[in-house]
């Protein structure tokens, strides 16, 4: 568990890199000269180099659970002017939510995603929503405010990778109100089920005969 002081150090590196400032950085004027064309074309091809190789070190560190290290990887990219992307903050809040750091993870979420460095995807929504669900109790309210959030502030059209992920809450906790409320919000928005939404539900006989009740007729 990372200490008060680096949690406090986590959060002030992400506020200064990927903040307000920090964006009007990266305003360039627009131009049509070849010369120029082809800096840019290659400091985008620099850029996207960086970007891979941090993201591979992001997901070794989401393996391990290395919170800290993760954030200081993430906030290099903003040292190298360098836009992290979906895969990179997901990777990550990835760290964060193995490292049980969820408040270091939501920091990750709303420094990147909800100040717009880049758009959220439904992996990152999903990963954030499993942290909260590991929590013992489940922190149920922070998890649906952010798949509800994901839907009507980002438009993030969600699926089964979602819905898996509160279904395996449900099965864990055996908790069938909650799990028929979900099923039943997956039909009304269409949800598909898959062969890891059975799996989620395995254990449990009553919710995995809601399931195939409700999703697999």
């Amino acid at each position: 568990m990372a200490s008060t002081a680096s949690l406090a150090r986590s959060r002030a590196l992400l506020r200064a890199s990927f903040g307000a400032d920090a964006s009007r950085r990266r305003r360039v004027p627009m131009t049509t000269t070849r010369a120029m064309r082809a800096t840019r074309a290659m400091a985008s091809s620099e850029e996207m180099r960086i970007l891979k190789d941090t993201t591979t070190k992001l997901r070794e560190c989401a393996k391990r659970g290395a919170a800290a290290t993760a954030v200081d990887l993430l906030v290099g990219l903003g040292r190298e002017g360098v836009t992290p992307d979906a895969f990179a903050a997901t990777a990550c809040i990835s760290a964060c939510v193995n490292g049980k750091n969820m408040e270091l993870a939501q920091k990750v979420y709303d420094e990147i995603f909800e100040k717009e460095v880049c758009a959220p995807d439904e992996v990152a929504v999903a990963e954030l929503a499993k942290g909260y669900l590991n929590m013992d109790p489940p922190g149920w309210g922070r998890a649906m405010q952010l798949v509800n959030g994901a839907r009507e502030k980002h438009d993030i059209a969600l699926t089964s990778v979602t819905y898996n992920v509160l279904l395996n809450c449900c099965s864990a906790s055996n908790d069938l109100l909650r799990a028929e409320e979900i099923v039943d919000r997956m039909v009304d928005e269409d949800v598909v089920a898959d062969m890891w939404t059975l799996k989620a539900v395995e254990k449990r006989r009553a919710i995995r005969a809601y399931v195939k009740k409700q999703l697999l007729v």
